[in-house]
């Protein structure tokens, strides 16, 4: 698959949770990329920090072999279902009693005979929950006292780190998916992270808030995320055009590379005449409400267009009602959640892109890997970046006439969307599944010979 191997290592893909059907495309690029890491030769374990059910995680490591995803349910591994099969090295990382004051209240979690394992503290309204130290409190291998302690779930999670790194017997890189997780892998706190574990934290969506230009305010995780981000051992961006505006922002002083999604090629489609398709969440932040007023425009011109949305979401009822309003309530098809998107790639004559803001979008590369040209708002971050090879057209971000425009002229001039769909995939070519890990290969190498200030080294 690529002409340069990843190098000698054991591979930990670590995210929060790997749950069917969540967090959009998210977890969908995280497993797409452990596929591509083991066809290019790498040893790789996905892990998550997820503490839920381990029936739950076992259904959702079921689901995940069903669609291809995971070769095998083991594939998989919990933090939690680790603790619950054998704790041996929870307590060995444990901090020795007396504890600091506990929570008032904590979530317990037993093994399936029922014995305590460790209890967690619950901090609730807090979104900087994840860098308290309140203490997770570990018990004996009887579960019937407590046996020490570990402050937050940093120290959670780098004592199982730890533990996994223990026992290979090659040099550990983990790729961080995660920015609650990576900021607490860091963190100057007990247990340390192993300094000889490389970590590398992939980001996988837009920093900054409206108005999205480089020097446009950022909430209080990214700007917390990027104060310690030197301390990774790489940073790992989706598109160029990222990168330059963080370095412009804050420096370069963080160690960081371009590691872009790739995308699929030689896919099928037969595409029905005039049917424009979205793909994505139906929040406001996707602005679907602009491709229905779009799309009256263009039926102006080409009667038989029609749009058809894929994906659910707390705007639907409201999106029915405009589509209505504007008199294309008969024009636009709301398909709900698209459990399967190859069933809206294969008639997809074209594909439109009206976001306030991504990382790098999943549907655009696989809007060209289907050979369906795209029309997308020139917003942070992803479609310039993505379409600079060809296979579709940018128009001024928020432009609706501009929007109906693009839409209109690739419907109705002769040859253009045939033309458009062959640069299309030939773009997606260019853009594959080597291309990606060549790149990611370059930050590893990059990791495993240059190391990082981090805390312990």
């Amino acid at each position: 698959m690529t002409d340069r191997a990843l190098p000698d290592a054991e591979y930990l893909v670590l995210a929060s949770r790997l749950i069917p059907d969540r967090d959009g495309g998210f977890t969908i690029s995280v497993l797409r990329r452990v596929q591509d890491m083991r066809a290019a030769g790498a040893r790789v374990r996905v892990l998550s920090v997820d503490p839920g059910d381990q029936a739950d995680h076992d259904a959702h490591r079921a689901e995940w072999v069903r669609r291809g995803l995971l070769v095998a349910p083991a594939d998989l591994r919990n933090l939690f279902d680790d603790a619950r099969t054998d704790a041996a090295w929870l307590r060995a990382a444990a901090l020795p009693l007396p504890a600091p004051t506990a929570a008032d209240d904590a979530r317990t979690i037993r093994d399936a005979e029922g014995r305590t394992v460790l209890e967690l503290p619950v901090i609730a309204g807090d979104p900087a929950w994840h860098l308290s130290e309140a203490p997770v409190v570990v018990w004996n291998a009887d579960g019937t006292a407590p046996a020490g302690w570990l402050p937050g779930f940093g120290g959670l999670y780098r004592a199982w780190l730890n533990a996994l790194a223990a026992v290979s017997d090659r040099p550990v890189v983990v790729i961080c998916e995660a920015r609650q997780v990576g900021e607490v892998l860091v963190a100057d706190a007990p247990p340390l992270l192993d300094p000889d574990i490389r970590v590398l934290h992939t980001t996988h969506a837009c920093h900054v808030q409206t108005p999205y230009t480089w020097d446009a305010p950022m909430d209080a995780a990214w700007s917390r995320w990027l104060d310690i981000a030197d301390r990774f051992d790489g940073v790992l961006w989706l598109t160029p055009t990222q990168q330059a505006d963080v370095q412009r922002r804050v420096g370069d002083g963080i160690p960081s590379f371009v590691v872009p999604h790739p995308a699929p090629s030689g896919l099928r489609n037969e595409p029905v005449p005039g049917r424009i398709v979205m793909l994505n969440t139906l929040s406001a932040r996707k602005r679907v409400d602009h491709a229905v007023r779009a799309l009256a425009r263009v039926r102006a011109s080409v009667a038989h267009a029609e749009l058809h949305v894929h994906g659910d979401g707390p705007e639907r009822a409201a999106l029915e009602e405009l589509a209505a309003e504007v008199g294309v309530g008969d024009a636009v098809v709301f398909h709900g959640h698209a459990p399967d998107p190859e069933t809206a790639w294969s008639t997809a004559d074209l594909f439109v892109l009206a976001s306030t803001n991504e990382g790098q979008p999943l549907v655009v590369l696989e809007a060209l890997g289907h050979g369906v040209p795209v029309v997308s708002y020139d917003m942070p971050y992803g479609p310039r970046d993505t379409l600079a090879r060809g296979g579709g057209m940018l128009v001024p971000d928020g432009d609706v006439e501009a929007l109906a425009g693009a839409l209109t002229a690739l419907l109705t001039g002769p040859g253009v969307r045939a033309w458009l769909s062959d640069a299309a995939r030939a773009a997606a070519a260019q853009m594959d599944a080597a291309a990606s890990m060549r790149a990611l290969a370059a930050a590893v190498e990059s990791a495993l010979t240059a190391p990082a200030p981090r805390p312990g080294r």
